[in-house]
């Protein structure tokens, strides 16, 4: 089973060019945030210097998990200071759940939504089972994405809530994968509920919209009863001091995508229309606050289709709460900046080569 990142393998390249529109990744979110982050991220690491490195000397032996030094921040950031639920931090999104496979050992989980296939191969790695939500033995874990790629189903916290209600009812554990949520408001994030939900993990980074992928760290907000399970499946030590310094100033900046969000809500459905009058097959809006088109149809046609007008997408692997299986997606970012939206028109107004 194909890891996300091997999405990227076959690319021909990462950045725009006089021959290539780059559209597999997001390349023009930053500045349409509400702060300058790469300018805070400057500030912090000359602050670091002047102050003679006391994060980068800093082992944090008494502060594994980078809670004393993020928790605050996290809590702050959802309008929640003091509650009561635990933060544990890590390298990224990606290496936290990778740990937090352990919790589904030996066990099943439930998938309720189509989800990115690295959780659910680390699960059959370690010898665990997964099953579309309902359709066979109860899970020990249930796993959904939020924003989920096109399912509508949990956008809303009393979804969550009440899946979750059912899951403790036979000792399960919600595990919502937020990696996309950085392009929603605070208040719609699953982690606001960690203080009333005994049962509760939530899994958010800094790599989406903030485009602080290199920052590396990720943070897991788990009901205080899940402390002790979260820390003995991921690794101590994993988010590096220098890492925990900068993300406790980027999310104490507060909310700053809504300018952001106001473009994707703009652009999503021109760039749709575009693709669908350009004849590429089956173009399809990804949910709300995605900066995404997709094309689950066909995805490799539509991979190529636009590869022979110079647009270069990608297939995303997906692992479908549908079928019980991998699957793939045909996949592009959404171009925000003006001067990138008219490449694209132009692009797809040529004839195809090749």
């Amino acid at each position: 089973m194909p890891l996300a990142i091997g999405s990227y393998e076959k690319l021909r390249d990462l950045s725009d060019g006089s021959d290539l529109l780059n559209l597999a990744w997001t390349q023009d979110e930053r500045d349409l945030l509400g702060a300058d982050v790469m300018a805070v991220v400057a500030q912090e690491l000359t602050a670091e210097v002047a102050e003679g490195l006391p994060y980068t000397g800093d082992y944090m032996v008494k502060d594994p998990y980078g809670e004393g030094v993020l928790g605050p921040a996290v809590a702050e950031f959802f309008g929640r200071p003091g509650w009561t639920a635990s933060v544990t931090c890590g390298a990224g999104v990606g290496p936290l759940l990778h740990g937090l496979s352990l919790l589904a050992a030996g066990g099943t989980v439930e998938v309720v939504t189509d989800v990115y296939p690295d959780f659910p191969h680390w699960v059959a790695r370690a010898g665990g089972r997964l099953v579309p939500f309902g359709s066979g033995p109860p899970g020990d874990v249930l796993l959904l994405e939020r924003p989920a790629l096109t399912d509508h189903r949990f956008a809303g916290l009393d979804a969550v809530r009440e899946l979750a209600a059912g899951a403790a009812e036979r000792g399960a554990v919600v595990l919502v994968d937020e990696s996309n949520a950085n392009y929603c408001p605070a208040r719609y994030s699953a982690a606001n509920l960690a203080g009333e939900l005994p049962n509760l993990l939530v899994v958010r980074g800094l790599s989406k919209a903030y485009g602080l992928g290199g920052v590396r760290l990720g943070y897991c907000v788990a009901s205080a009863s899940l402390t002790e399970a979260v820390r003995g499946a991921v690794a101590p030590l994993g988010a590096s001091s220098l890492s925990l310094r900068i993300g406790r100033r980027v999310l104490g900046l507060g909310d700053v995508t809504s300018g952001l969000r106001a473009e994707i809500a703009r652009n999503k459905p021109l760039v749709r229309e575009l693709l669908s009058a350009a004849g590429v097959p089956g173009p399809v809006a990804a949910a709300d606050g995605l900066p995404y088109v997709l094309f689950p149809e066909e995805p490799q046609a539509a991979v190529e289709a636009l590869a022979a007008r110079g647009v270069q997408g990608k297939v995303q692997p997906v692992w479908s709460a549908t079928t019980g299986a991998l699957t793939a997606t045909g996949r592009i970012s959404v171009p925000l900046a003006a001067s990138r939206l008219a490449e694209l028109e132009t692009r797809l107004n040529r004839e195809p080569t090749g």
